[in-house]
């Protein structure tokens, strides 16, 4: 298993992973931009999924589910996010698609407040991480397939990028459910107290 780790760690090239990150970032900093405009066709889809989301983790579920909930849906975000290497060029749209998207919910739901601070906080450390693997092996893919010599990447199949996918990506989004779900507990539990008063 650590062996399986290990040389899934090393498909990952560190160019492409800082690159992925970079696009990321550039996507969230237009988030406030396009947020405080009301670019509706950009703005239309995170805000909704921000009220769906919250319509559904404010139902009364057990710690599993709530778990399983979130994992899942990250976990498949993610998986989405790798396909998308089999398609040229869409990775870039995707990075800067998640950044923009994470960046609007974020915004609108601090109203402004710690936008950039907000990024350092226990589930974004490594659900950040994870959502990077899942794009440089996205890119890797995409730059394999064009045969790049500025990141020289080797042609590999894809059943070892998916098999780095679950042996990195997969343990990072666990561990990232399982301090979402302890803080939406515990928030629940604060939120329950108030009301009480």
């Amino acid at each position: 298993m650590i062996e399986q780790f290990i040389s899934s760690l090393k498909l990952i090239n560190l160019q492409v992973f800082l690159f992925s990150a970079l696009v990321f970032m550039i996507g969230y900093a237009l988030a406030p931009t396009v947020h405080y405009k009301n670019i509706k066709w950009l703005t239309a889809y995170p805000l909704w999924m921000e009220k769906v989301l919250e319509k559904l983790l404010g139902k009364k579920w057990n710690s599993i589910l709530m778990f399983l909930f979130i994992f899942i849906l990250n976990l498949l975000s993610l998986f989405i996010d790798l396909l998308s290497g089999l398609v040229l060029f869409v990775p870039l749209i995707m990075a800067l698609w998640m950044g923009l998207n994470i960046g609007i919910i974020t915004y609108n739901m601090l109203n402004g407040r710690f936008f950039y601070s907000a990024l350092f906080n226990p589930v974004s450390m490594f659900e950040l991480p994870a959502a990077f693997i899942a794009l440089s092996l996205a890119f890797q893919l995409n730059l394999a397939s064009l045969g790049s010599t500025l990141i020289p990447i080797e042609k590999i199949s894809f059943p070892l990028y998916f098999n780095a996918f679950l042996s990195l990506v997969v343990p990072l989004l666990a561990l990232s459910g399982i301090i979402e779900t302890f803080a939406l507990h515990i928030s629940k539990k604060f939120d329950d107290k108030d009301l009480d008063l």
